[in-house]
């Protein structure tokens, strides 16, 4: 008898979550019908019917209690039973994890977790799944507890574990972007004075005077259109705006792709109306808007619904493929901001700020006269986009690398010059703008749009 209850203790001890062991009195959960109910859920996965055994055992072993299936995000449902329930306890044998690389975590495959609200007991059933939204089965011993916990839990599911959101395919946590802002800010950018006036201008002028906006009778948004050629640093202003308002939520379209494209606009702007106050970045505006999907994002946009507290910020390489619709009234884009190829004393700060501040800045030797190669790069460089003046500079380098120089001295400036040289007779052999944001230095893309 002794050895049965160590025995016991030792399977309670080596089945413990998130270090909180389960209690002596839930021994009878060990290998009990719920460990069934996943295993049945595990074979039944490949032809989707993994969420129908997780109900078929539940009516059998609980037809008393209340069931609700949601499809929440899967951070975002552990974060509230850990942070917003009392008592989480797995009601599994084992733990069920797989490692998340977008996280850099150890997530939870499946699971079935046991928590207490309001004074009853929730179980939450996770059907076994590797997608950042999955399937949820709520248990509750009533519809009133059961509700109450679904709408708590669905409104906590609105907040963002990180800053940033992504649609691809529908809405997903965007580390690597929250990783990102903050990098580039105002005083990053090398625009003339005209443009970061009026970038500022409409940025701040939202931010700060929601307050006026209302008074005068108008909704708290704006919308700003970039356009400009590829590698004139639209992307870059997006981040900016982001670095200049870091208590708004950051969600950032790329495309539409294997989604039916209406359905996806409305989710994409019901998504940024719940986070209002938020930036919603729309990059490539010309191959999302189609004849197809044009009245739902029309609409979207100013037609029936509010979008009070929403900056849009989209970006365009081809103006001349934007409906005239998108830009007639200012409830849809109010200001329009063209990105052209930087002037002369644009491409000296430019070339500047990379040979003092970027990763190029350590290996410049002490004799290189930085200004003098600066001054002669921008004079011979009309035309070139921040990407292509990047590209400039650090094919060069690279070129010094392969010969095995050890620092940037004036060998790199002659490389520099002989780079220019190619690259303007590329750019005249092309004549093709989207190059200039496609080349890239080794295997890394450049980052400029």
């Amino acid at each position: 008898m002794v050895m049965e209850k160590q025995l016991e203790m030792d399977i309670l001890e080596a089945l413990h979550y998130n270090d909180a062991p389960m209690a002596a009195g839930d021994i009878d959960h060990i290998y009990s019908w719920r460990d069934s109910a996943i295993n049945e859920a595990l074979r039944g996965f490949d032809n989707q019917e993994h969420v129908d055994a997780l109900l078929h055992a539940i009516r059998v072993h609980r037809p008393d209690a209340s069931t609700l299936t949601l499809w929440p995000n899967r951070l975002q449902l552990l974060r509230f039973l850990r942070e917003s329930c009392l008592g989480m306890r797995s009601m599994l044998t084992g733990s069920h994890r797989y490692y998340n690389s977008e996280t850099k975590s150890y997530d939870h495959y499946m699971g079935w977790f046991a928590v207490e609200w309001q004074g009853e007991t929730v179980e939450v059933a996770i059907s076994p799944d590797f997608s950042t939204y999955l399937d949820a089965v709520l248990i509750a011993p009533s519809d009133r507890i059961l509700f109450s916990f679904a709408d708590a839990l669905t409104e906590f599911t609105k907040r963002l574990p990180g800053r940033s959101l992504r649609y691809a395919n529908g809405w997903e946590n965007a580390h690597d972007i929250d990783r990102e802002i903050g990098r580039v800010t105002w005083e990053d950018l090398v625009l003339s004075k005209s443009i970061m006036e009026s970038l500022r201008s409409a940025v701040d002028g939202f931010a700060n005077n929601r307050a006026a906006y209302r008074k005068l009778g108008f909704a708290w948004r704006r919308g700003i259109l970039l356009v400009g050629p590829p590698g004139t640093g639209k992307t870059m202003v997006c981040k900016a705006v982001a670095a200049a308002l870091p208590d708004f939520p950051f969600l950032y379209v790329r495309d539409l792709s294997e989604r039916n494209e209406k359905d996806a606009i409305r989710e994409i702007f019901s998504r940024a109306r719940e986070l209002a106050p938020c930036i919603l970045a729309i990059e490539d505006l010309d191959g999302l808007v189609n004849h197809g999907n044009r009245t739902a994002f029309l609409n979207e946009m100013d037609g029936f619904t509010n979008n009070d507290g929403i900056l849009v910020i989209a970006s365009t390489n081809y103006p001349e493929k934007i409906d005239e619709a998108l830009l007639r009234r200012p409830s849809r884009f109010d200001q329009v901001i063209h990105l052209g190829p930087p002037e002369e004393a644009e491409r000296f700060e430019f070339c500047r700020r990379i040979l003092t501040r970027d990763t190029l800045a350590a290996s410049v030797a002490p004799d290189l006269d930085i200004d003098a190669l600066c001054a002669s790069v921008a004079k011979a460089t009309a035309g070139f986009t921040p990407a292509y003046l990047k590209e400039t500079l650090i094919s060069a380098a690279l070129l010094r690398a392969q010969q095995g120089a050890l620092e940037l001295d004036g060998e790199y400036a002659k490389a520099v010059v002989d780079q220019v040289a190619t690259l303007k007779a590329h750019l005249k052999r092309t004549k093709n703008p989207q190059a200039m944001a496609e080349m890239s230095c080794g295997t890394a893309q450049l980052g400029f749009r």
